[in-house]
């Protein structure tokens, strides 16, 4: 996907967006991780996509310990990223 359509498609879901920049580096790091094929890590990032809204502020609390906090739009924004990413994987590979 390119740069300005998958900004677009962020900022039309959210406001305000997570910088840009950010958020580009952010989707091609998920696009190479599932393009490494790396079963744990795939799983691991599919889960991530399948997290209730409490499962969602357990994570944030975890990712604060690294010293990254996130509000809860900013983790879902994060989180499309990853479905948009797996979207361009599963498109690469023909699956």
């Amino acid at each position: 996907m390119h740069k300005t359509k998958l900004l677009h498609v962020l900022g039309s879901v959210y406001e305000p967006t997570i910088d840009d920049e950010a958020a580009w580096t952010a989707y091609n790091n998920f696009v190479d991780l599932f393009l490494d094929e790396d079963p744990p890590t795939m799983d691991y990032l599919c889960t991530i996509c399948e997290l209730t809204q409490q499962e969602r502020l357990l994570l944030r609390y975890k990712i604060a310990e690294q010293g990254f906090e996130l509000t809860p739009s900013e983790l879902n924004q994060y989180i499309l990223l990853i479905l948009v990413a797996l979207t361009e994987y599963i498109e690469v590979k023909g699956c």
